[in-house]
């Protein structure tokens, strides 16, 4: 009964969403495994750091635009990274401590959805510039803490959670419900702490569509794809659910990876 319940609001629910603003549902992953693609094809010999990077590393799939890079799955679970066969080779530590890293030894550093399940957010970005070699840059996503997925999420139990993400994208099992903290996770906080800690900002991308995660049940998806087009009609960008982040390390001369792409975006 509940699967006949499930496949019955998610056709409906596929339904409305092909009639929303292309501009609004676009997501952001897409963008984020391009940009990826793009900056590394720049380097020779570089190296690049996924952090959070067990079970898997979308971007690396085609590594064909990555053979100049080494990439290096940095993740807390052992067992996670030994599952993610995308990567040359892995490194099991916390985010959240001193990264067993040597200063300047990265050209990139990247994230998915990672920043908001970290509880110091502080450190992460202070390492992250500091493994950076000048001129390297970071991209990361990561959802919002204001949109009504990430305060629910808050707000529900861990556990509780889980096993409804579990049920509604059983696909995505390994990838969803590890415990959020939502640290700096908001705009503009998510770009001060990047310059706080000495980066300049160099794409921001914002998200407004998160109903996709109420597709198990119809009448709730539709009030909340109101909602995200109202937000995305009025760009308050506080409220927004998602992130994409490109921040560089100041370089005498700006890099190539920089100078090649600053012209071609902004904030949006």
């Amino acid at each position: 009964m509940l699967t006949l319940f499930k496949s019955i609001n998610v056709g409906l629910s596929k339904r409305a969403l092909w009639r929303l603003p292309e501009q609004l549902t676009e997501p952001l992953f897409p963008i984020y495994d391009q940009m990826i693609w793009s900056y590394s094809s720049t380097l020779k010999n570089g190296v690049l750091l996924d952090v959070g990077g067990g079970f898997l590393m979308p971007a690396a799939r085609s590594r064909q635009y990555m053979q100049s890079c080494e990439v290096i799955g940095f993740d807390i679970s052992a067992a996670a990274l030994r599952k993610n066969h995308d990567i040359d080779f892995g490194i099991c530590a916390d985010a959240c401590k001193s990264w067993p890293l040597a200063d300047e030894s990265v050209d990139i550093v990247v994230s998915r959805s990672l920043i908001e399940h970290l509880h110091d957010t502080e450190t992460f970005a202070r390492e992250c510039y500091r493994v950076l070699k000048p001129g390297g840059i970071a991209i990361h996503v990561l959802p919002g803490k204001n949109s009504p997925f990430s305060i629910l999420n808050r707000l529900l139990p861990n556990k509780v959670s889980k096993h409804l993400l579990n049920w509604a994208f059983p696909h995505r099992k390994s990838e969803l419900g590890f415990p959020a903290y939502y640290q700096n996770c908001a705009y503009p906080a998510i770009t001060q702490l990047f310059e706080r800690h000495h980066f300049q900002l160099e794409v921001v991308r914002l998200r407004y569509f998160q109903s996709s995660y109420f597709m198990v049940f119809f009448p709730v998806f539709v009030l909340s794809a109101l909602y995200d087009l109202l937000l995305w009609r009025l760009g308050i960008k506080r409220l927004a659910s998602q992130f994409l982040l490109v921040v560089s390390k100041a370089n005498d001369e700006c890099s190539p990876q920089i100078r090649n792409h600053k012209a071609g975006h902004a904030i949006k």
